[in-house]
Parts: structure tokens; C-alpha cells; sequence
């Protein structure tokens, strides 16, 4: 079979389906193995599902990491050089 550009652009239907049960996945039962994953055969399906719980770990990441930075914002007077060792002037 013979893939067009448009194939990469354009996911399967499969691959979509087995993106959302990935997602899902990863979101509702985290402990679930990603070794699991890597003993499945190839295909579509199971590429999505693996893509999909690694956009989920990544928005966590993401989540989190931001998360940080309004944490800060909330409290303008709070000292960021407290603790780090450094001098103020």
C-alpha cells in the first residue's frame, strides 16, 4: 500500500480511536504499564494508544510545570533569593 502525504497528515480512524483509549487510559488507571504497550504488534491502533498516554504525560508535565510560575505570580512579595544561598543587596 502506498502512502501519500496525506496520509501522515491525516490520522485513521484507528489510530484516533486507539489515541482517545490511550489518553483515557493513562488519565484514569496512571499506574497501567508501558511495557504493556511495547509487547503489542504494530499497528495503527496501538500506535495511537501509545501516542495518546504520552500527550497525556506531557500535558501533566506541562500542567505542573506552570503551575510553578502562577504559584509565583500570586505572591509578588514573596523573597526568591530566600534559601538559595544568594545575597541580597
Amino acid at each position: 500500500m502506498e502512502h501519500t502525504e496525506q496520509d501522515e497528515i491525516t490520522p485513521t480512524p484507528e489510530y484516533v480511536k486507539g489515541f482517545n483509549e490511550g489518553y483515557i487510559m493513562a488519565q484514569f488507571s496512571p499506574n497501567f504499564s508501558n511495557d504493556s504497550i511495547s509487547n503489542l504488534q504494530e499497528s495503527d491502533r496501538n500506535k495511537g494508544f501509545a501516542k495518546g498516554m504520552m500527550q497525556f504525560a506531557v500535558e501533566k508535565k506541562l500542567e505542573k510545570t506552570m503551575s510553578r510560575f502562577t504559584n509565583v505570580d500570586r505572591n509578588p512579595n514573596k523573597d526568591l533569593t530566600k534559601d538559595k544561598g544568594l545575597d541580597k543587596e
